[in-house]
């Protein structure tokens, strides 16, 4: 009986995105939409501190959870008016 090992380097996570500065393309996408939409209502300087606080608040957010921009964008086009979901 003869056993074979082999080792293989584990180049990447399969679970694992692609992060830039913490973050990953959605939860960009995410903070720089309302900011840069409210433009006109706001001014530059305000928007562009609100884009900010957004990229604080998920850069913490995915601290805990990676998949964060996913929930929120999954739990927008849900339409129903039930709050609470079961598996």
């Amino acid at each position: 009986m003869q056993l074979v090992g082999i080792s293989v380097s584990n180049l990447k996570e399969i679970s694992s995105k692609e992060k830039f500065l913490w973050l990953n393309a959605k939860s960009f996408l995410l903070s720089g939409f309302i900011p840069f939409v409210m433009i006109p209502w706001l001014d530059f300087l305000n928007s562009l501190m609100l884009y900010v606080c957004f990229l604080l608040v998920f850069s913490i957010a995915e601290f805990f959870d990676e998949d964060i921009s996913d929930i929120l964008i999954a739990h927008s086009k849900i339409k129903t008016k039930t709050n609470s979901f079961y598996a």
